[in-house]
């Protein structure tokens, strides 16, 4: 059985952002980086939402998009409970509409806070379909929650894919712009000729095994073929093939998109970064180099610590 929470201490969340796509897997492949969202919950006599060093503002009442996310689960799997007030306190590791899982990482946070508020007793997987609806695919938000690879789709009965990642690291060459996940999804076909669907889809399958098989020169090449959305935002971010071109010369795998962008993500093999990243900050000055590595663990929650010292 599981040990009774006590809500009177609070609640601490550590959400792993995460990078989404990987080229040929839209919309259903995803994977945790190790950068997070931190969250901490102290009880209150009414919600309250506070921004530690984000640069844009947000709302403190309930008119919070995470709050409005709690009421929404709360009318639909609350079953007459309510969920009991905190000031939630938060800072985070993940640039805004950057394509880096920042939305994602907030869905799976209120979708945490709205299960604790209200001792709803979510599953993994409950918390994953419950997170898509919001998030509109299930990509970023299942692997925030599982760590790691995931192939998901978000709904009820088909269950999450998770996979642990070996010799991998990333470079993620982070613009100073912006772009709204919905304005690169209104460059999107509507859909594909029969045949360009079943390549699209080949390509992607063998790219998922490559991926499952940890054989990352393969999936890499896999990056390249992709079909499905890449074609269609290239004019977006006009650097990928520059970036895509210069990778493959110092000996990296592939180069992507990262997820809607304008991110672009460039995985190469496991301590072998350094030369590769110098030519990418040389070539690509106005771009901010990070290098990022697989979370391997979801989303961590601890009860009544706020050992963090970043809240």
């Amino acid at each position: 059985m599981c040990e009774p929470v006590n809500r009177e201490e609070g609640l601490y969340l550590k959400v792993p952002g995460s990078t989404s796509n990987l080229g040929p897997g839209f919309d259903s492949v995803g994977l945790a980086i190790n950068r997070y969202l931190h969250v901490k919950l102290e009880p209150s006599s009414e919600w309250s939402f506070h921004y530690v060093d984000f640069d844009d503002v947000f709302p403190a009442g309930k008119d919070n998009m995470i709050y409005q996310t709690i009421e929404q689960i709360e009318k639909k799997y609350g079953n007459g409970k309510k969920p009991s007030p905190y000031t939630v306190t938060m800072t985070s590791e993940l640039p805004l509409e950057r394509g880096l899982g920042s939305s994602a990482a907030a869905i799976v946070a209120a979708v945490e806070i709205a299960d604790f508020t209200m001792g709803l007793h979510l599953t993994i997987e409950e918390k994953v379909q419950i997170a898509t609806t919001f998030e509109g695919h299930a990509d970023n938000v299942a692997a925030s929650l599982y760590g790691g690879l995931v192939i998901a789709t978000g709904e009820e009965g088909i269950g999450t894919i998770s996979h642990q990642v070996t010799d991998l690291e990333m470079i993620a060459l982070i613009p100073n712009r912006k772009l709204k996940t919905t304005d690169s999804r209104s460059v999107l076909p509507d859909m594909l000729p029969f045949q360009e669907a079943v390549e699209a889809s080949n390509i992607a399958n063998v790219f998922v095994g490559a991926a499952l098989q940890n054989d990352w020169k393969l999936a890499g090449k896999l990056m390249e073929r992709d079909l499905f959305h890449q074609p269609y935002r290239k004019h977006l971010v006009p650097d990928l093939e520059k970036v895509r071109a210069i990778a493959m010369d110092n000996g990296a795998y592939g180069a992507a998109l990262s997820g809607a962008g304008p991110t672009l993500i460039v995985f190469h093999a496991k301590a072998s970064s350094n030369e590769l990243r110098l030519a990418l900050e040389k070539a690509f000055p106005e771009y901010y180099c990070e290098l990022l590595i697989p979370a391997s663990t979801g989303i961590e929650i601890t009860y009544g610590a706020y050992q963090n010292q970043s809240i």
